[in-house]
């Protein structure tokens, strides 16, 4: 089995972040799933991998939504570098109420992302390929 070099290239830079603009309803969690699963694929993430960074988005882009009103939006970044895809989350729109991340979200980010940052507002999280370390 072969396993394609996800070290970061010019290319990488050159083409900068996805950005994806959603109403924030729960029907479009789907789109923000893809993308990163998507991009994470490109990037030699592992099955395993690919299963966290879509749990972890499915669940910080599920808090957001809920702490929207009518006419909100999700506004997300993806960022695929090297071996890794951070994304990053904010609601636009009205000023609405802080997201509340409860324990149970909170522990299955722990799990499942490398490195993450709610601040109550938005969210940042990034998971890296465990093949990275494995040359």
């Amino acid at each position: 089995m072969t396993v394609s070099d996800p070290s970061p290239t010019a290319a990488d830079a050159a083409e900068g972040p996805v950005r994806l603009s959603l109403p924030a309803s729960p029907r479009y969690l789907a789109a923000a799933r893809v993308v990163a699963t998507s991009l994470g694929a490109e990037r030699g993430l592992t099955v395993d991998d690919l299963d966290d960074l879509r749990l972890g988005v499915n669940e910080l882009v599920s808090v957001l939504v809920e702490s929207s009103r009518p006419g909100d939006r999700v506004e997300l970044e993806f960022e695929a570098i090297g071996p890794s895809v951070t994304v990053r989350g904010q609601r636009s729109g009205s000023v609405g109420a802080p997201m509340e991340v409860d324990d149970l979200t909170a522990r299955i980010v722990e799990a499942v992302a490398d490195h993450h940052l709610i601040d109550g507002t938005s969210f940042s999280l990034t998971k890296v390929s465990s093949l990275r370390d494995s040359s």
